[in-house]
């Protein structure tokens, strides 16, 4: 078996179609760091820490998604 036809001389050429989407609304998407949890540590307030991470972690989300709409929208409109 040949994987010859798959290899590229060189670097591609860039797509004349492509669109560079600019990484702001990947930037948004921010991991949330674990509460610390130990076994001394009161249950609830555990609970409560992650709640609060699970809040922060939901808002990046949703800004993402915002974000990523309103690129959406001015890419259809022809401006970025």
């Amino acid at each position: 078996m040949s994987l010859a036809a798959c290899s590229t001389s060189g670097a591609p050429s860039p797509d004349k179609s492509a669109v560079m989407i600019p990484r702001d609304c990947e930037n948004l998407a921010e991991n949330v760091d674990d509460p610390d949890v130990s076994k001394t540590k009161d249950p609830k307030l555990s609970v409560g820490e992650y709640a609060v991470a699970l809040g922060e972690a939901n808002d990046n989300l949703d800004a993402t998604r915002e974000c990523q709409a309103g690129q959406r929208k001015r890419l259809a409109k022809g401006s970025r």
